[in-house]
């Protein structure tokens, strides 16, 4: 019955927001502001019936700021159909829904102006609460079901306990399952229908590959025009700009589009879609255009679905996009160049790691971010344990930012407690066949042993962070090593899930002196918040174990 209501009330939010986006926000067309020679999109920015100066105002081509007037005045072709503004800091949209209306789209043809009003009020922003959630990938009713009733309900609960703090949400892509979108008949609309369910959280988002409509040829489109443009109408008309800024507490964020699909049209085959990582020519340009709107000494986020640099710190190159140079991560990082460095969060991969690197002058930190769906929803929902690929919790981060600087990051397992920041394995205990895990055998966890070795998984493992084991008061050394995670190919092996296992780099071994000795296991993050746990030994090795582990 609880699960009927939550898909009742999503529908119904969702047939609200459809009718809402169709007629969106009332647009002023009164009032004595005349569009200049050539605008074809004009309007006002204020603040409480006040006109703010220094806005910048732009339909995804060209930007241009509000005067002292708080007038702006836009020669837009329209092709994007919106228009939107970059949040300056301190100021926010007076709005109760979790879809942002930072952007409106346009009703009228392109050669005919029409009068865009925006209207802002004022909000304390010296420090606040930045939700990344990447990789939700609704697909049917039972995830949307999973997705609302365990992390809207829990970060409803934040929102409600943290009130006095501005919080933002950021989506970082794959918000849908663009295979479902048909399959299914569960779209971007079913997925705003859900997240509506979230309150007193304004949300922005990034585009990711699976957002798009794969009933276009955009590799076509793409070879032939430069960009993939048609694939992303429908999500621009629901979720706005695929590349947009805005401003909160003097940071500057940037979420950026580097996704270029390669799908080859026609809904029949899952298999015709594809995407390379890559930002389009156009995309480029207005990302220069808005970049030079800020100053150097402001601090910068960017957000993108694919990440720039991989689990082992090397930076991604894409061979086979010839239309455009900006596809290695050395291009896409170049126009940053004057800002010496920014912090990058990227989803995609379903794994959680932490790499910095320098790339075109510019000293880029990327934190990839897990995935709030885990592995597609399978382990959360064939064994109640929501674990990515690489056996990171399904989750999100918490990042808060206090006078432009961060000041803490935690990722947040759902449903588990804010401290859940690593997870031990006896060795001894684990007897995973050969045979059922095939060829993901990597890390020494196939078959049995008694050498006493105990792994531990710190899933959000940074080099600034620290791990001390102790048996009986005496510290072990301790290994940093590549493997697969034990309790995801445990599920595997079960057939609990089918999704391909991931490598991850932040696991650690150390060896007891014997099988029944217990360990104190301490990890210490950056911001010198310390977790320890007593390992008892022998500790079994199975799902039930893990599952009620550090429950929320």
């Amino acid at each position: 019955m609880r699960r009927s209501i939550i898909i009742i009330t999503c529908l119904f939010c969702c047939l609200w927001t459809v009718s809402c986006s169709k007629t969106g926000v009332a647009y002023s067309e009164t009032g004595d502001i005349k569009p200049e020679t050539g605008a074809t999109v004009y309007g006002m920015v204020s603040v409480e019936g006040k006109p703010l100066s220094g806005v910048a105002v732009s339909d995804g081509v060209d930007i241009v700021t509000t005067g002292k007037d708080g007038i702006y005045h836009l020669p837009s072709a329209k092709k994007n159909g919106l228009v939107f503004i970059s949040m300056p800091s301190g100021y926010k949209i007076k709005s109760s829904m979790a879809l942002y209306p930072f952007w409106r789209s346009l009703k009228k043809d392109p050669d005919i102006p029409e009068r865009v009003d925006f209207e802002l009020i004022s909000q304390v922003q010296n420090e606040f609460t930045l939700v990344a959630m990447p990789d939700i990938q609704l697909f049917s009713n039972s995830s949307a079901s999973a997705f609302t009733g365990a992390f809207v309900n829990e970060l409803n609960r934040y929102v409600k306990s943290n009130s006095s703090i501005p919080i933002y949400g950021i989506t970082l892509g794959d918000m849908t399952w663009d295979w479902f979108w048909y399959a299914n008949d569960f779209g971007i609309e079913r997925y705003i229908a859900c997240l509506n369910t979230l309150r007193g959280i304004p949300v922005f988002h990034t585009v990711g590959n699976h957002d798009c409509d794969m009933q276009y040829n955009s590799l076509e489109e793409f070879q032939n025009t430069g960009e993939d443009w048609t694939c992303m109408r429908k999500y621009r008309s629901l979720l706005g700009p695929t590349c947009f800024s805005y401003n909160i507490g003097g940071v500057h964020f940037v979420s950026l589009d580097n996704v270029i699909t390669t799908n080859t049209g026609g809904t029949d085959d899952k298999n015709s879609r594809g995407c390379w990582r890559g930002v389009t020519a156009p995309d480029m340009e207005w990302l220069k255009k808005d970049l030079a709107l800020v100053s150097a000494q402001t601090p910068v986020v960017v957000s993108l679905h694919i990440p720039l640099i991989n689990r082992y710190g090397e930076p991604g190159t894409t061979d086979q996009n010839s239309l455009s140079v900006n596809t290695k991560a050395q291009d896409i990082v170049a126009p940053f160049a004057k800002f010496k460095k920014i912090l990058v969060l990227s989803g995609h991969s379903h794994i959680l790691y932490n790499v910095a690197r320098d790339i075109s002058g510019v000293s880029v930190t990327e934190w990839n971010s897990g995935a709030i769906c885990g592995d597609f929803w399978q382990t959360a929902t064939n064994a109640s344990i929501n674990v990515c690929t690489d056996g990171t919790p399904g989750g999100y981060r918490l990042i808060s930012v206090r006078g432009g600087i961060v000041t803490d990051c935690t990722y947040k397992g759902i449903g588990k407690d804010a401290s859940y920041m690593f997870r031990s394995y006896d060795r001894n205990m684990m007897n995973l066949s050969r045979e059922s895990l095939g060829d993901y055998t990597t890390g020494d966890i196939a078959g049995a042993s008694k050498d006493n070795w105990v792994y531990i998984r710190v899933w959000d493992w940074k080099d600034s962070w620290k791990l001390s084991v102790k048996e009986s008061g005496k510290q072990l050394n301790v290994t940093q090593f590549r493997s697969y995670d034990p309790l995801y190919m445990l599920l595997f092996t079960q057939k609990l899930t089918s999704n391909k296992p991931n490598i991850t780099t932040n696991m650690f071994k150390v060896k007891a002196s014997s099988q029944d000795s217990s360990l104190e296991i301490t990890v210490t993050d950056e911001y010198g918040r310390s977790v320890t746990e007593v390992m008892k030994r022998p500790k079994a090795f199975d799902v039930e174990t893990y599952f009620l582990e550090h429950a929320d």
